[in-house]
């Protein structure tokens, strides 16, 4: 049985504050952390303690102070999780919105487990993320890691995750995940309630940009994955340096699914590694080749058979992957409709890199089994050619480039035995540009507002300017909300959505009632949609800074349900 994890969440956000501030603060932080609080240790002051119990004081405090605490979540109680003010967010007619747990922090996916449990996965990139389990009786506990003796990220030895997890799904009573591996590989693992594991699939491409994404199950039992591209758009510049990846991994690169014949543009940039005794100025990289390298007009496919920017099939049980779709950018969501059949949310390329993109709206496709090419990185994510005027950059952000004249293929798609997407097949529906489709679901056909019934559910996280507009400000936000997709006319309407258009951090960030980064929707079975909200977050220069303790569970209820929630069981 899973541990239960005994911190309270707000105690948590206190202790995380204290993070480089004064010792009697962080003396307090230890106080608070449950069983471990000097409480726990004292005969009923500090003058009578024991020398070990200093040893310990010392240690909390040097971690608070060194590494900083986690706010732990925290599952509301009935009276907290009230209906939230419509003058604050829309939502439908009917319906009630509450939340129903804070103070996590970067979560990235949710899932139901088969006894109708509720599973939620956080941790940002190369930390070692948490899954919390929360029981039908309202138990929360700590489903991953297991081992755990203090509530801090410490180093461990032996095996772990490295987060962030792209997906979560429950299958056979194994809960599925993808993340990265020590090496910064993706891998797919599967755990069992006994605090077991094992790997399903390893060594996917995942140490760019993007990472191993979503999973699904589909009605044969087969998982789907994704697996997002290296860079924005085929060449390694300087924002990949910025991400930090490129001095990591210096020959990682995006990898085709088979050999690409290209047209030859060599792309110029400044070199970081320029030296008196180094390298020159000038970078000179080719698509789908390592920075500064490009000798290659025929890029070999993945030798491995796990190709970049692709989404991909594999029995629970391991064993060799399928390719199902390739020249994808970053599938952040997939799922099956009501008729089993498969869909997913793509990002747009953006204006940043060696070759910006100017635009490239997120787009809603249809899978179409059996190694369909999507474009990338030629087409936009709605699947027009990339050389379009409305996609064009900037002068300024590409005269230095070699190519001041614009944008353009870079696949012979010819020789490359390509066939141009077919728009009308393959896609559903458009989203504004930067508006962070994440992952969706589609409503049962049941659900009791009928116009969204059967049809898809998406999250949209929001951009993620300044890093991925070069700096330049975006003319009205598309995302931070939560839209339905109208299968049938390919037109997108909004669900739940704050009044103000703009992200709690924009609005009044002390108001909780309001959504920052919605990332996953779920149904539960009795049919309220969960909304897991990934908080506040600002990327600079690549990098991810989560203001930990923000990210929150909305629960969108349907008339049938009960106005208040059952008071949750709280860990003690």
């Amino acid at each position: 049985m899973s541990r239960a994890v005994r911190a309270d969440g707000e105690a948590g956000k206190q202790c995380s504050a204290s993070h480089g501030h004064e010792l009697s603060q962080a003396v307090r932080c230890a106080r608070m952390r449950g069983p471990y609080s000097l409480s726990r240790y004292s005969g009923g002051g500090l003058g009578r303690e024991s020398s070990g119990l200093w040893l310990i004081v010392s240690f909390l405090i040097l971690t608070c102070l060194g590494i900083g605490c986690t706010p732990t979540p925290r599952i509301l109680t009935a009276d907290e999780q009230h209906v939230i003010d419509r003058s604050l967010v829309e939502y439908p007619a009917k319906f009630e919105l509450r939340r129903y747990m804070t103070s996590l922090t970067a979560p990235t996916a949710i899932a139901f487990d088969e006894d109708g449990s509720l599973l939620v996965a956080q941790g940002e990139r190369d930390e070692e993320p948490t899954i919390f389990r929360v029981s039908k009786a309202g138990q929360l506990e700590l489903f991953y890691p297991r081992d755990r003796k203090f509530p801090f990220n410490f180093p461990v030895t032996g095996w772990r995750m490295y987060g962030p997890i792209g997906g979560m799904v429950v299958y056979k009573d194994e809960v599925y995940v993808s993340h990265r591996d020590a090496n910064g590989f993706g891998v797919i693992t599967a755990l069992d309630h006994k605090g077991n594991h094992r790997t399903v699939v390893a060594e996917l491409p995942a140490q760019g940009d993007y990472g191993v994404t979503d999973l699904a199950i589909d009605p044969t039992g087969r998982l789907f994955f994704g697996v997002g591209t290296a860079t924005n758009s085929g060449v390694v510049g300087l924002d990949n340096w910025g991400a930090g990846w490129v001095l990591e991994h210096p020959q990682f690169h995006d990898v085709p699914w088979h050999d690409l014949f290209l047209f030859g543009y060599r792309f110029d940039s400044p070199n970081p590694m320029a030296g008196l005794f180094g390298p020159a100025d000038i970078a000179v990289t080719g698509p789908f080749q390592a920075f500064n390298q490009a000798t290659q007009l025929r890029v070999p496919g993945a030798i491995s058979g796990k190709p970049s920017g692709a989404i991909c099939s594999v029995s629970p049980q391991g064993g060799p992957i399928r390719v199902e779709g390739y020249g994808i950018h970053n599938p952040r969501g997939i799922a099956f409709d009501n008729y089993n059949q498969p869909y997913f949310t793509d990002t747009g390329m953006e204006l940043r890199g060696t070759r910006p993109i100017n635009k490239d709206p997120d787009a809603l496709l249809r899978l179409v089994l059996g190694q369909t090419w999507y474009g990338w990185p030629d087409y936009s994510r709605d699947l027009t050619k990339i050389s379009e005027k409305q996609f064009q950059p900037p002068a300024e952000l590409i005269a230095r480039t070699g190519y001041p004249e614009g944008v353009r293929a870079l696949i012979d798609e010819s020789d490359s035995g390509l066939t141009a997407p077919l728009r009308d097949s393959l896609w559903q529906a458009t989203f504004p540009w930067m508006s962070g489709a994440a992952k969706l679901r589609f409503a049962p056909a049941d659900w009791p507002l009928r116009s969204v019934a059967g049809n898809a559910v998406v999250a949209l996280s929001g951009d993620r300017a300044p890093f991925a507009t070069d700096g330049r400000q975006i003319v009205g936000p598309g995302g931070y909300r939560v839209v339905w997709v109208d299968m049938g006319r390919h037109s997108v309407h909004d669900l739940i959505r704050n009044t103000a258009l703009l992200p709690r951090s924009r609005v009044n960030a002390k108001n909780g009632d309001l959504l920052e980064r919605p990332i996953d929707p779920i149904f539960a079975p009795d049919g309220t949609l969960y909304i897991l909200d990934y908080g506040h977050m600002e990327d600079r220069d690549g990098k991810e800074h989560v203001e930990r303790g923000t990210g929150q569970i909305f629960r969108l209820i349907p008339p049938h349900e009960p106005a208040k929630a059952t008071q949750p069981s709280q860990p003690g």
